[in-house]
């Protein structure tokens, strides 16, 4: 038997294990995640995955994925096809997912005590509304006020069930850069959006997004999961917790933390 130990650099880590030779390798888990571009956390817009700069999040699963034994997969699919990629079996796991009731008839969470175990999350992310300087559309942390035009959100994302609550009428499109467009051109009055996927195109496009800002305060923020399905779960609960512990283990790791400070900070 071989020990384990780490070796970082600056574009990622090796992971020797405790391994058995005569151990049949385990079917990789297939996971997927949004084609959409969620910087730091994942670059890129589409299917192709950068070799180089996939982002902290990409990062941290497969290294999670090697320290706990259990291989993968990654793909990339619209977020709403995701789901039900996942409802119907044929993916094993999506992230980045918050956690929601409706969620759960069909995927799992790290859990403890009957809650989401916010130890064994991939990161905390926010929701903000986004509107067009001057558009006079004001939000107190409960009101939305002087909207005229509807208000966008990005098709399967969980802000649209929490504004509904909030009694909104929410617009669904799937492509964030449309979003942004219907926003700046007056189609929409408000884009509710993680902070990230805004902020990011607005750094892309200065000179078109110009007009857009962030109003204060944020609508939400919460952790964010690899979610696995029920099939999966119900098949290799082992693998699944592996997993999810080893996100724990290699998120709590100063040299993980080093690494992700050195290549994906600006």
């Amino acid at each position: 038997m071989v020990l384990r130990h780490w070796v970082f650099s600056s574009v990622g880590a090796i992971l020797v294990g405790i391994v058995n030779p005569a151990a049949a390798e385990p079917k990789p888990i297939a996971i997927v995640y949004d084609t959409n571009e969620n910087p730091p956390f994942t670059y890129g817009v589409g299917t192709d995955i950068d070799p180089k700069q996939p982002g902290e999040v990409i990062e941290l699963i497969r290294m999670a994925s090697a320290h706990a034994g259990v291989p993968i997969t990654l793909a990339r699919v619209p977020w709403a096809r995701g789901l039900e990629l996942l409802q119907s079996g044929d993916a094993d796991g999506i992230f980045m997912s918050s956690y929601t009731e409706d969620r759960l008839r069909y995927g799992v969470y790290p859990m403890q005590d009957g809650k989401p175990d916010t130890t064994r999350k991939l990161v905390d992310l926010s929701y903000w509304f986004y509107a067009r300087k001057g558009s006079g559309v004001t939000w107190d942390g409960k009101t939305l006020a002087n909207t005229k035009a509807p208000i966008v959100a990005t098709t399967g994302y969980a802000v649209i069930p929490i504004l509904e609550k909030m009694g909104f009428k929410v617009e669904a499109d799937p492509i964030h850069l449309r979003n942004l467009h219907k926003l700046e051109s007056g189609e929409a009055d408000a884009y509710a959006e993680l902070q990230a996927h805004v902020d990011g195109l607005i750094r892309a496009y200065p000179r078109q997004f110009s007009t857009i800002v962030k109003l204060e305060p944020a609508i939400r923020t919460t952790p964010y999961y690899l979610m696995f399905s029920k099939i999966l779960y119900a098949a290799r609960p082992a693998d699944a917790e592996a997993i999810w512990n080893a996100i724990a283990w290699v998120n709590a790791q100063p040299e993980f933390q080093d690494m992700v400070h050195e290549k994906y900070t600006e």
